[in-house]
């Protein structure tokens, strides 16, 4: 029914047959001038064609079947076709119930089961009075995801380097977290060797950059990089209301709620949107996306919605906090100060490094601090290793398992139920390329000019291994980046923020109590991960980012407190 036969494929199967065509139909009306639109009434038939866009190296964008299949359900029709495609989307279509919701009740344990085995993407029901109420919405997601992915797409950088170079990697890792669309080409590449030829690029000096309108940068710096992007890098004033520093999920909320009720905020961000929570290549449990989101388009819609209410990001680093004449002053990298009464720290974490020889000159070279992500694609068909018990590391082992041909999940202790949430635990067991290994840890990591080979050893044994590997993410956890707020705030042993009621009386200042998530600095607040006591995840960031904004309302509204 498609009219471009060439173009990537949506497979439908469905036996129901007014269901099929009303569905085929409305595939074809809307996304035919781009994709083949075909549809088959049973199983077999669509194993077949399924066979056969394989052999014939065809592109599957998308394939959606329903629930109630003869003979094998829908389920594991999608199983199938994952295996013989293993880069289309599955969507799951299911009758709508007698209830007529859209939720179907009776068909919610079979679907929470599918989806927390990973073995759907999506999900919709098939009794919609138009299209565009639940179908479109779906397929469009599913389309544009598997573009991005499988196609070329619009790019404002081209860079030119060497795949396993550190720079290379920093970039590719800082442009993903940031959202700018870019492509990355190896100069032995046959696209990398032909923009060497095209715009003169200079070997000597990689990687480079080649902007959208011809420019090249050659072996940027990151201020370089930013500028070139039309990204703030100096603030626009001196002084404003309300100072955030980080702009991961707990700086973005601060900042949302901050200048959407009129008080002048910048966020000053050293590094990248979303801080550690942008890496996250799928979060589940984040409320009001049951489908899960990336923690970078997370963090990308929280930034639009500061930037829209009035808020300035401005990529800088923050390296002093003093007061001065009745204001809190942070000073900036380029000697520049920011005053303002009220300053929120959000700067979060950062990961914790492994303590084996070997590894540190490997860093972006297959082996990689997060970043699951970005460098995904590049592990396709390799041996991949995932050190971590937490929710992250279960994410990046379920995310490089789209491409890698076998990951390894090294954890140290004895179970992940303790430190890692059951959905997860759940899909990962029933992932077959990903294995688990408990009490394991890297020892030594080999490779000549790039990760070739893990050491491993068995903790209570204390046997030994030497295993191929192609790359080592590393996901154990994370420190605070407070040493440049010593001594005006007090922190625990660890370097988390104290706030609050943990501020002990001997250090807090003032007659009245602490407001929550006021540090020991009246005026100074702490939300997300650097705060002493915090949960650490997403949603509890963003919330505690956005409850500080209630407490510099009420620090705001109080007269000047008195001294002790």
């Amino acid at each position: 029914m498609g009219r471009n036969p060439d173009a990537p494929v949506l497979l439908l199967i469905d036996a129901d047959e007014p269901a099929r065509l009303r569905t085929e139909a409305a595939l074809a009306r809307r996304f035919g001038s781009d994709y083949s639109v075909r549809a088959a009434a049973n199983p077999e038939d669509g194993l077949a064609m399924l066979e056969q866009l394989r052999d014939q190296r065809q592109d599957l964008a998308l394939v959606a079947a329903d629930l109630r299949l003869p003979g094998i359900d829908g389920i594991e029709f999608l199983r199938r076709a994952h295996g013989l495609h293993p880069h289309a989307f599955r969507l799951l279509l299911v009758a709508m119930d007698q209830y007529h919701t859209r939720v179907p009740f009776t068909e919610l344990p079979t679907l929470r089961r599918a989806t927390a085995l990973g073995q759907i993407d999506v999900w919709t029901v098939k009794g919609w009075v138009t299209p565009e109420e639940w179908l479109y919405p779906h397929v469009q997601a599913a389309l544009t995801a598997w573009t991005l992915a499988n196609r070329p797409h619009f790019a404002v950088y081209r860079f030119v380097g060497d795949q396993w170079s550190s720079r290379s990697h920093e970039i590719r890792d800082l442009f993903s977290r940031n959202g700018v669309p870019f492509e990355f080409h190896p100069t032995d590449s046959e696209e990398g060797r032909a923009l060497i030829h095209e715009f003169g690029i200079d070997v000597s000096h990689l990687p480079a950059a080649v902007r959208h309108d011809g420019t090249v940068l050659h072996d940027p710096r990151d201020t370089e990089l930013a500028v070139s992007h039309g990204i703030q890098v100096t603030p626009s004033r001196t002084r404003y209301d309300v100072v955030v520093v980080g702009a991961g999920p707990a700086g973005l909320a601060a900042a949302v709620n901050a200048a959407s009720e009129g008080l002048g905020t910048v966020v000053v961000e050293r590094e990248a949107i979303g801080g550690q929570a942008g890496t996250s290549s799928l979060i589940r449990n984040y409320l009001g996306f049951q489908l899960g989101i990336s923690g970078g388009e997370l963090a990308h819609r929280a930034w639009e919605q500061a930037i829209f209410f009035g808020a300035e990001l401005v990529f800088n680093s923050a390296e002093e906090a003093r007061l001065a004449n009745g204001d809190r002053v942070v000073g900036l990298r380029d000697s520049s100060d920011l005053r303002a009464p009220i300053v929120i720290i959000a700067t979060g974490v950062t990961y914790r490094r492994l303590d084996a020889p070997g590894l540190d000159r490997l860093v972006g070279a297959g082996v990689f601090y997060g970043a699951a992500t970005v460098e995904a694609p590049a592990m396709a068909g390799e041996e991949v290793y995932v050190v971590g018990g937490a929710n992250s590391a279960g994410q990046a082992a379920l995310h490089l398992a789209k491409f890698a041909a076998h990951v390894v999940l090294l954890v140290r202790g004895r179970s992940l139920r303790a430190s890692m949430s059951e959905y997860l635990i759940t899909q990962l067991e029933a992932t077959p390329n990903i294995e688990l290994r408990l009490q394991t840890r890297v020892v030594e990591g080999q490779g000549e000019s790039r990760l070739e080979r893990l050491k491993l050893e068995h903790i209570e044994s204390g046997h030994r291994e030497t295993v191929r590997a192609a790359g080592l993410f590393v996901l154990i956890g994370a420190e605070p980046h407070t040493q440049w707020l010593r001594p005006l705030l007090a922190a625990d042993d660890h370097g988390f923020l104290l706030t609050g009621r943990d501020i002990p009386s001997k250090v807090w200042p003032l007659d009245r109590s602490p407001l929550p998530f006021e540090t020991s600095a009246p005026g100074v607040f702490a939300a997300g991960d650097v705060r002493h006591g915090s949960v650490k995840r997403v949603a509890a960031a963003v919330g505690e980012g956005s409850v500080a904004i209630g407490s510099v309302h009420q620090y705001l509204a109080q007269p000047v407190a008195v001294s002790r």
